[in-house]
């Protein structure tokens, strides 16, 4: 199965709606059904780490029958499934051996999972993004410490790579970045560092890994990695927002400065009520599907159900 156009309200051909399903576990059977009465394009589901791997190498047969099982009736509603295979809980016993913050831990762990994962949902899924937002990643991670900060973004596009080279093939393999308009001050010594180092790893790191194969980490020296280049198939963005968002400025910094993929969006409406994030939404959505038609622009993906029904409906 592929992605298909949203029905409702789409004017694009060529543009799938979707939206995050199950922020809360007990309700993915719910958004499951409002993603198949909505027609949406396609769905994205974030398969906890923790709870589907609880111990080292071993995968929990509940979590597994709940993701194909809801991945069958997705797709038998024609709704293409994405599968994002990592959130912020992730295993304990990978954080009490440092998780991302142990080079060694991390390149021995996190294959093995992206491999379960991979053999356990691949048959039932259109999708992959192995991550999202890879810079709220690390500062989660590491957010006072420059030097660590390099050593965990190094070890993350280590893991990207990794998570690539198991999962390209037949199903597409999405990046979605946390880039964002970064203002350098003009007036604050240590304040503008700061921001440089942000629109440092927030663009030019990842965007030229994914199109050169080239580490680019400040305090750090440049490095080139293996089957690091072009590895992607849809150039994805994970922005938020309350409907102020210079989308397309963004849109085309990372088409100019990435490699030459189709493109994808990922929103986060921003705002005090449901009304405001689904009005947030609604004009969001509008320009994305004007900038579709001159752009590649292939997905939206909400990740407010509720709000992303009130824009269509």
């Amino acid at each position: 199965m592929t992605d298909q156009p949203v029905t409702n309200n789409s004017t694009g051909p060529t543009l799938s709606v979707g939206a995050v399903i199950g922020a809360r576990p007990e309700a993915l059977h719910d958004d499951a059904e409002v993603a198949l009465d909505l027609a949406l394009g396609h769905a994205r589901i974030t398969v906890s780490w923790a709870d589907a791997q609880p111990k080292p190498g071993a995968l929990d047969g509940g979590v597994v029958e709940t993701v194909r099982s809801l991945a069958a009736g997705l797709r038998a509603g024609g709704v293409a499934v994405w599968v994002c295979l990592l959130s912020p809980d992730v295993p304990l016993w990978f954080d009490n051996e440092g998780g991302f913050t142990d080079e060694r831990t991390a390149r021995h762990w996190w294959p093995r999972w992206v491999e379960a994962a991979a053999d356990a949902f691949g048959d039932d899924v259109d999708g992959w993004v192995p991550f999202e937002a890879p810079f709220a990643m690390a500062n989660r991670l590491v957010p006072a410490d420059p030097r660590k900060h390099g050593e965990v973004v190094d070890t993350l596009l280590v893991a990207w790579r990794d998570a690539w080279r198991i999962l390209q093939g037949p199903l597409p393999v999405a990046a979605s970045l946390d880039v964002r308009a970064v203002v350098i001050p003009r007036d604050d010594v240590v304040a503008a560092e700061w921001a440089r180092r942000d629109e440092h790893l927030r663009w030019h790191t990842w965007l030229r890994a994914l199109r050169d194969g080239m580490i680019t980490i400040p305090g750090r020296a440049d490095r080139e990695l293996a089957d690091l280049a072009g590895s992607c198939d849809q150039l994805g963005i994970a922005v938020s927002g309350d409907r102020s968002l210079e989308l397309e400025g963004l849109l085309h910094r990372t088409a100019e400065d990435g490699p030459d993929r189709p493109l994808a969006i990922t929103f986060r409406p921003t705002g005090p009520d449901g009304d405001a994030r689904a009005e947030a939404v609604s004009e969001v959505l509008a320009s994305t599907r004007r900038f579709a038609s001159s752009m590649p622009i292939e997905r939206f993906t909400a990740t407010d159900l509720a709000a992303l029904a009130s824009a269509l409906r």
